[in-house]
């Protein structure tokens, strides 16, 4: 069995690779239920990030097509920091952000879970400048582990 690491943010426990959902709001209440089993987010997070989701999509096509998500809700649903991750066997439709139309097809999804406004643009400042480096986002699409993926995290700064 794989040892458990953790940093600040990420936790083996709300980390998921070759994972297959039926849709955007199956992966998003799967993540939200396991934030809440870890005492992360209240139990009315699944429903507030689903319908934030529908207002405010998250989904971004980046330059190489490879779709990721950054879903995240008011900071009073959550109790203390923590970022769920999912890695799709199959992609997942999400709206583009800022888009009312256009829609993307999400392999990896960031759940944000974190306490203050300030953190949540910081942590989507840091997590964009990730999804723009095509070479480390290369290297990142070889991640297949909790291990691996805490560590290629924590060495971007992201920890």
């Amino acid at each position: 069995m794989e040892k458990t690491r953790i940093n600040h943010f990420f936790s083996d426990q709300v980390i998921d690779f070759n994972q297959s959902f039926p849709d955007r709001n199956a992966v998003l209440q799967s993540v939200a239920n396991r934030l809440t089993d870890v005492g992360a987010v209240k139990p009315t997070f699944g429903d507030a990030i689903i319908a934030r989701e529908k207002t405010y999509p998250t989904g971004l096509k980046l330059n190489d097509g490879v779709g990721v998500a950054i879903p995240h809700t008011d900071a009073d649903q959550v109790l203390h920091d923590q970022i769920g991750f999912v890695a799709l066997k199959k992609p997942v439709t999400f709206r583009q952000m800022a888009s009312a139309t256009e829609v993307v097809e999400v392999s990896y999804l960031f759940v944000l879970a974190l306490k203050t406004a300030h953190q949540q643009l910081d942590m989507l400042q840091k997590l964009m400048g990730l999804f723009s480096d095509d070479n480390a986002m290369a290297a990142f699409q070889r991640i297949t582990t909790v291990a691996s993926f805490v560590d290629f995290m924590t060495e971007r700064g992201i920890e």
